[in-house]
């Protein structure tokens, strides 16, 4: 533990605190309460009231450590859960994307045209202009629709440069490593981050190659794609760093220099930072000011682990804490929210219990006070009693005060808490459609791409298509779909929609078959390479009935005029959309999926794509609420939703698209919004509990008149009743009752009083009130007010809270005769109250009719099972017992 300004602190919190605005106004708040307790502690020892509040001093001092170590420690935990899933956010989408590049360059490198040019360069030694420029427009077509790369570049097995997208005078031959790594290389691609001498520029450059071979395998030169990736790390930052964010990220490479930032000129390239490997968060100093620093590795993607680099969050401490989160609870409707307070397993233990124990600290509080104040009643006329009845209000009001800085702190405890959960919920949703989009316009491309692959533009502009050259065409796709397996399969079909071949052998028997389905009549109308159709989301043949999305492009003659066919995709939908879905769900230490998470993608009208696990199926509808669904494109939500009988965190995030895909300039639009759910606990209809019924208003008469009484008020179920103060002695703790079998219906035990036995009474029934059961410390310790019949008489009532002791004018005090049916019979006074918008009077109760009603009915039950006794035989009967109450 450390000491942070007079309070005790979990080490490693006390750096923190003072950056956190709210927790640190709670403490100064608290250090000042504790200092007014200090005084009243010393001023109740000299006073003479018989109130010790030592006690309560102390129990309030380690609560407010308890609480602002909670406080604290939330606090940060929501800070560094958010810096967390933005650092492995960036690092996974970014290697998501470069896993699609690895299987880009080995595909590329097979291409009919770049390998007869270099076959060309080969033979002749170069290529004639038409040639270069064919080569170029390729290239062209290429980054048309792969967009994530800014050129290509090819060369010979001597590094000679034969063509490439972009125009660089001076540069015709490369000497880097990654060329020859690239003609020898096992593996399926190079990857390179470096200076290239291939490139103008002088910065970095990230580049997958791979060489070029003839169909005997030897080697002809070497691809080089060249990856947009400022451009892209500049897209993944800007969807995750919000403007009013401070927080940055950085992308770092395995010697921990900066090779990439979402804010420049805060942390720029080329620094050096410490990646923090071994925990959760680290505390570092950069540029001459503290910052909270999280790292992340990537977690692979289908066995790609991508380049040695982390990302690595670094938000400045003194902006870490204070970000205002409750905007996420304004629309969520109360009574959810009390809910989830308190049923919820959000909260630890060590949580739950500050609550129960600050409410426990208040009602020994308030127990003491209301003694005081019934002691200045009995004993009051014999001195001056003014300056206790002054310092018992001011213990009252400290207590109130402290009560409700608990109370506020607590709430905005639960608060950060769901506000937290909410906010995952939100990120969660925006990652899910995150990688749809960019997953979905990787789909877009390779049919669009494939289409134009030499030998189907020749095949089916020759005419008929024979047995040999569908088999051929078969075979080229059956090598596509071995390098992209997020399809079942890929078809080929001509002008007329008969198909003409398959990727997948398994299903040989489509051959010869017409497509038959919705989307492949609208791919003749395709105007020009860059254009493709989507079916809907809907059952298909091609997919066993399944729903799924089947991407078409059209085939043109090789000299573009005509469409002579098509290639359609068949996205395997139901593993791929459940994948997105899983990995942007939240997960434990160990990588499991929270239990009480699901994510799903629907589309506009509500209607379900996918689902990360079985609860719902494609084609149903989400039975959610419309504001889920009513988002523009890029547009988000989240709240609180009922949902199976339980409270959900939800966050819906609509889909605005990637790069090119959906945007504006895109002929498709398809309206997907992506949806997270977190279980946060059941429904249940809060009762109306005791403690929200309030003691009827009765002004206090005192200096008023000489003829007042003392009326110490409790309330019973849902109705508050008085005594004379002057027949009560105190109230007194529960907890210590030794239950009395046999004692009767109403006597509940008894309990050591001045060193002698004392019945206590449970007395709802007899005034016709809801009795909750026997056991009080089921629901919480309550009060037992001790009663005096006479100095020989003494009783307890059990009470389910005490209220305030007014001195009441006798005027004001009514009557009541002991022939009053029901509840009042045991009355024999009322007092109206102040406000006349109450109805309910406060019945003042009689001590002696009490006591009466308390003995008989102990009497009848001793005679009960006097009776009951001797009808058993060998049983001797018992005495009927007369008790003490009766005298």
């Amino acid at each position: 533990m450390a000491k942070y300004k007079h309070s005790e602190i979990e080490s490693g919190l006390d750096g923190m605190m003072r950056n956190m605005q709210a927790v640190d106004e709670c403490r100064e708040e608290l250090n000042n309460l504790q200092s007014v307790w200090d005084n009243l502690t010393l001023l109740g020892q000299l006073s003479g009231t018989g109130t010790d509040m030592n006690g309560t001093r102390q129990s309030f001092h380690k609560l407010t450590g308890s609480l602002l170590n909670q406080l604290a420690s939330e606090t940060l935990r929501k800070c560094v859960l958010e810096m967390t899933s933005k650092a492995q956010v960036a690092i996974d989408i970014l290697v998501r994307n470069l896993f699609e590049r690895t299987a880009d360059i080995g595909f590329l490198a097979t291409d009919e045209d770049i390998c007869a040019a270099l076959r060309e360069v080969t033979q002749h030694g170069g290529i004639d202009d038409l040639q270069l420029e064919a080569l170029r427009l390729r290239f062209a077509e290429y980054v048309a629709k792969y967009s994530v790369y800014s050129d290509v570049v090819l060369s010979d097995v001597s590094g000679r440069i034969v063509a490439r997208l972009n125009d660089a005078p001076g540069i015709t031959h490369t000497k880097h490593s990654l060329h020859r790594t690239s003609l020898d290389t096992a593996e399926g691609y190079v990857e390179t981050f470096d200076v290239v001498d291939f490139l103008p520029q002088t910065t970095p450059a990230l580049i997958y190659s791979f060489r070029v071979v003839d169909t005997d395998g030897t080697p002809l030169g070497v691809l080089c794609l060249c990856f947009r990736f400022d451009n892209e790390l500049r897209g993944i930052f800007g969807n995750l760093v919000a403007p009013d964010d401070w927080s940055v990220i950085t992308l770092l490479d395995q010697t921990g220099r900066v090779i990439a930032s979402s804010d420049v000129y805060h942390i720029p390239l080329g620094a050096h930072l410490s990646p923090v490997l071994d925990e959760e968060y680290r505390v570092q100093k950069f540029a001459a000011q503290e910052y909270l620093a999280c790292t992340r590795g990537s977690t692979g993607y289908q066995g790609y682990a991508g380049p040695p680099w982390h990302a690595q969050v670094m938000l400045p401490l003194q902006h870490a804490f204070n970000r205002d989160s409750s905007g996420f609870l304004r629309d969520i409707p109360r009574e959810a929210l009390d809910s989830i307070m308190e049923h919820s397993k959000l909260f630890s233990d060590s949580l739950r219990q500050i609550p129960v124990q600050a409410e426990r600290i208040q009602r020994d509080l308030n127990r003491s006070v209301w003694n005081g104040n019934v002691r200045q009643c009995r004993f009051g006329q014999a001195r001056d009693t003014g300056f206790s009845k002054i310092l018992l209000w001011e213990i009252s009001n400290t207590g109130a005060r402290t009560q409700s800085v608990f109370q506020r702190s607590i709430a905005n405890l639960h608060e950060t808490v769901v506000s937290s959960v909410l906010e995952d919920s939100r990120f969660q949703a925006s990652l899910a459609i995150d990688i749809m989009d960019r997953n979905l316009y990787e789909r877009a491309n390779d049919c669009r791409w494939w289409a134009l692959t030499s030998s189907f533009r020749e095949l089916l502009a020759g005419g008929e298509v024979g047995e040999a050259d569908r088999e051929r065409i078969g075979n080229v796709l059956a090598y596509i779909n071995n390098l992209y397996t997020v399809y079942t399969n890929l078809i080929v079909f001509d002008v007329s929609g008969k198909i003409l071949a398959v990727s997948n052998p398994a299903e040989g028997d489509l051959v010869g078959q017409s497509v038959g389905e919705e989307w492949h009549r609208r791919v003749p109308a395709i105007g020009d390479s860059q254009g493709y159709v989507v079916s809907d989301f809907l059952p298909s043949h091609f997919y066993a009935g399944r729903h799924t999305y089947i991407y078409g492009a059209a085939i043109r003659d090789p000299e573009g005029s005509r469409v002579v066919g098509g290639i359609g995709i068949v996205f395997d939908s139901t593993p791929q959309f459940s994948a997105m879905l899983c990995d942007a769900l939240p997960k434990d230490a160990n990588g499991r999926i929270d239990a009480g998470s699901f994510g799903v993608f629907a589309s506009r009208d509500g209607r379900v794509i996918a689902c990360s696990d079985e609860r719902f199926k494609p084609g149903e509808r989400l039975p959610l609420a419309e504001s889920c669904f009513d988002l523009e494109p890029g547009t988000e939500t989240t709240g609180v939703i009922p949902l199976s009988g339980h409270y959900y965190a939800v966050g819906a995030h609509a889909s605005s698209g990637y790069r090119e895909y959906k945007s504006d300039t895109d002929s498709y639009q398809n309206e997907v919004i992506a949806i997270v759910c977190k279980e946060l606990c059941p429904i249940t209809e809060r009762q109306l509990q005791d403690d929200d019924i309030a003691c009827p208003s009765i002004r206090s008469d005192r200096g008023h008149g000489a003829n007042t009484v003392e009326v110490a008020t409790f309330q019973l179920a849902q109705k508050w009743f008085g005594l004379r103060a002057t027949q009560v002695l105190e109230s007194v703790d529960i907890s210590n009752i030794t239950a009395a079998p046999g004692a009767g219906v109403d006597c509940i035990g008894y309990l050591t009083y001045e060193k002698m036995p004392m019945p206590v009474f449970d007395i709802r029934a007899m005034l016709g009130l809801v009795r909750k059961g026997t056991e009080f410390t089921q629901r919480k310790a309550q009060p037992v007010v001790v009663v005096e019949k006479n100095p020989h008489t003494r009783f307890g009532i059990v009470v389910d809270a005490l209220g305030e002791i007014p001195e009441v004018d006798e005027s004001r005090i009514s009557p009541l005769p002991e022939v009053v049916s029901g509840g009042a019979m045991l009355a024999d006074a009322a007092i109206a109250p102040d406000n006349p918008a109450e109805d309910s009077l406060l019945l003042v109760l009689s001590v002696d009719r009490l006591s009466a009603r308390l003995a008989s009915g102990m009497a009848a039950d001793s005679r009960a099972r006097a009776k009951a006794n001797a009808e058993v035989p060998g049983l001797e009967p018992a005495a009927a017992e007369v008790p003490a109450l009766a005298e």
